[in-house]
């Protein structure tokens, strides 16, 4: 059985995340993408040591069609898009290379191809000895980054050819 408190403590968790999806969906309310929203379980997050874990609980998820999803974490939006291969192999990563993100297959979605640490180099030599045709990008942004500024960055994958 789950104690009231534990009940209050996970409400309050939740009531957050659904304020921050709220306030994303608000900052693109005014532009041309078009935003599907729901709840799904299933993500995985790298632990202490490095390997992925699954998760049980659901999070909120906003996809921004054929750009990127925006997963909201309980400290953390992860921003996930892809390239083709081909792309990624000759993209310059210049107007991203301020961003934290991790690069990984689509297929393989546990082959780790690039996270903080490696080179741009390391990543497209990982890429280049990956049979994937897709590579995909989680892009990392504080809980508190604005939702304009999510949707500046989400401009930008669209620009750069980032699809989802």
């Amino acid at each position: 059985m789950v104690s009231k408190e534990l009940q209050k403590e996970i409400n309050a968790a939740y009531d957050r995340l659904e304020k921050k999806q709220d306030a994303l969906a608000h900052a693109f309310s005014q532009c041309e993408f078009e935003l599907e929203s729901g709840w799904f379980n299933g993500h995985y997050q790298k632990n202490e040591d490095g390997s992925f874990s699954r998760d049980s609980y659901p999070i909120p998820v906003t996809s921004v069609k054929g750009v990127c999803d925006m997963e909201i974490q309980f400290d953390r939006i992860d921003v996930s898009t892809k390239l083709k291969r081909e792309k990624a192999l000759i993209y310059s990563f210049d107007k991203i290379a301020d961003y934290s993100f991790e690069a990984y297959g689509v297929e393989d979605y546990l082959g780790d191809y690039y996270h903080e640490g490696q080179t741009i180099q390391e990543l497209q030599d990982n890429i280049l000895g990956s049979e994937e045709k897709e590579i995909g990008f989680s892009f990392t942004f504080s809980f508190d980054t604005e939702g304009e500024r999510i949707l500046e960055f989400v401009t930008l994958l669209r620009r750069e050819g980032f699809y989802y």
